[in-house]
């Protein structure tokens, strides 16, 4: 483990390991393999259960299956990967040093906009939800549906699930309106767990100050994503571009609020600098040189530990 820890809310390793075989532990190809992760100092992960979303539904909900199958089955391992689904379960994660991992659900299009199966996953450990990916489904619009409209029917009776359940909503992928819908009707727990800033780099996939502000207010989290096209025009994306995004949150009032979502796994044009987890530790060196021990740590670890303490259930 290095001397700074990490926080990191986005990896595409499950749909690695089921698409490719990869491994997790061991030698992998892995770019967040856990021998990756650790040589880069992080401490939590988040785990995104991803499908295409091309597929039908009842595809999708097999493949979310398997893959929360072989988080438990190859990537949970006594002494080294502890499964949080409480703050109870980090605490003791942190306590012993394990990397502390967890499931989101990227795009909800496996839940046929049914809240029974939201609450089937939810026993099985899943603690966020990303509505939609980058097209529509039976939920909302996602940021590249050219109609951009907001949540449905059954995408609100998700949200309210979502909300009595205690569960994350994660904004990443959904259309403007989408946000604007989920901010209005969620009172629980929002964040968006790989997204920079649209004021610094105007990508569809990116926040726009509105929404930031927002997810500020509702002490909220916001995860930079180190997806090369989503961070800079992508001929000279470096990351150095990083810290605009979050020079630009930081002026913004986000503080307590920013940290990373890397999409390690997933990302389609990996950044220079940022192409793996173990590239975190002389990153994250640069953050806390740059905004000092205090401030450095909270926006590599401490703001997403605060968030998860306020989200997660007790036990």
């Amino acid at each position: 483990m290095t001397a700074n820890r990490v926080a990191d809310a986005h990896v595409d390793v499950l749909w690695r390991m089921l698409g490719d075989g990869a491994a997790f532990h061991g030698d992998s190809e892995l770019r967040a393999s856990y021998c990756r992760l650790r040589r880069g100092g992080v401490c939590t992960q988040v785990f995104a259960l991803y499908v295409p979303p091309h597929r039908q539904s009842g595809t999708q909900l097999e493949q979310v299956l398997t893959c929360v199958d072989l988080f438990y089955r190859e990537v949970v391992r006594a002494g080294q990967v502890a499964p949080v689904r409480s703050r109870e379960e980090l605490r003791q994660a942190r306590e012993r040093g394990e990397l502390a991992a967890l499931l989101s659900l990227e795009g909800g299009g496996c839940l046929r906009g049914q809240t029974a199966l939201l609450r089937v996953l939810y026993d099985l450990g899943v603690r966020g939800v990303g509505l939609t990916w980058n097209d529509a489904n039976e939920l909302a619009d996602g940021c590249r549906e050219p109609r951009g409209a907001g949540l449905t029917e059954a995408g609100r009776q998700v949200v309210r699930e979502m909300n009595r359940l205690g569960m994350w909503l994660d904004l990443a992928h959904l259309s403007d309106a989408g946000m604007s819908d989920v901010l209005a009707l969620m009172d629980g727990p929002v964040m968006a767990s790989h997204a920079n800033a649209r004021a610094v780099h105007p990508h569809p996939r990116n926040l726009p100050d509105e929404v930031i502000r927002a997810l500020i207010r509702r002490r909220g989290w916001i995860g930079l994503v180190f997806e090369a096209s989503f961070v800079a025009p992508l001929e000279r994306a470096s990351s150095e571009d990083v810290f605009r995004h979050l020079d630009h949150i930081l002026d913004l009032g986000g503080e307590d609020c920013v940290g990373f979502g890397s999409d390690f796994d997933g990302a389609s044009h990996p950044l220079p600098g940022l192409a793996d987890a173990a590239d975190y530790a002389p990153f994250a060196e640069q953050v806390v040189n740059r905004y000092g021990r205090d401030l450095g740590e909270k926006i590599l670890w401490k703001n997403f530990d605060r968030f998860l303490t306020e989200a997660l259930p007790n036990r």
